[in-house]
């Protein structure tokens, strides 16, 4: 498939004749207009997690995030991710437990296969999360300087949790993840010919 972004969607049939026809010789059956408009956006949350408290937080978050209409999430671990999860998600929650001031391995390790497609990444609403048992405050702020490089849109504040997430740290985590899917709704609309 092809991808012809238009903005305008008055200006489709001028669009149409000038890329589609004369470029790829493609008939008016073979296609369909796409607005991003009506399709869900998504946010990725990822995160390592070696006691389980920061996977606990990505599910709170995740509450926040199913308060807002038009907007999915996917979880999984930071392992497990692969630079098209990445690029297709709209906004991002990336989360670590705390080692020694700085993020888990996975983490670092995770930026480090993401950086080939850091323009995908631009500009999308991010959100930042650690727990630990002492100096989360420091591994967030390496995660944020780490995260730097993909040029987001931060959400903040980001959530340093210690220990096992409680009851005010629910509302908090639950309150961030609504205001990231909020940032993510509003990210720019385009509508598409897809040929």
């Amino acid at each position: 498939m092809v991808y012809f972004d238009i903005g305008d969607k008055y200006s489709i049939m001028t669009e149409v004749r000038k890329s589609v026809y004369s470029s790829y010789n493609i008939t008016l059956d073979k296609i369909m207009i796409r607005d991003d408009s009506v399709v869900d956006k998504k946010i990725l949350i990822t995160y390592a997690s070696s006691t389980g408290s920061t996977e606990k937080l990505a599910q709170i978050i995740a509450e926040g995030i199913k308060k807002v209409d038009g907007v999915s999430f996917e979880m999984k671990r930071a392992k497990d991710i692969r630079p098209d999860d990445v690029a297709s998600a709209n906004g991002y929650a990336f989360g670590s437990h705390s080692a020694s001031e700085y993020m888990e391995g996975e983490i670092k390790n995770l930026f480090e296969v993401l950086y080939p497609v850091k323009e995908k990444m631009s500009g999308k609403p991010v959100l930042l999360f650690t727990t630990g048992q002492g100096k989360q405050a420091a591994a967030l702020a390496s995660i944020e300087k780490l995260a730097g490089v993909f040029n987001p849109e931060w959400i903040k504040p980001g959530l340093a949790v210690k220990g096992m997430p409680g009851e005010s740290d629910k509302a908090n985590a639950i309150e961030m993840g609504e205001k990231l899917a909020d940032a993510v709704k509003k990210t720019q609309k385009s509508t598409y010919i897809v040929a």
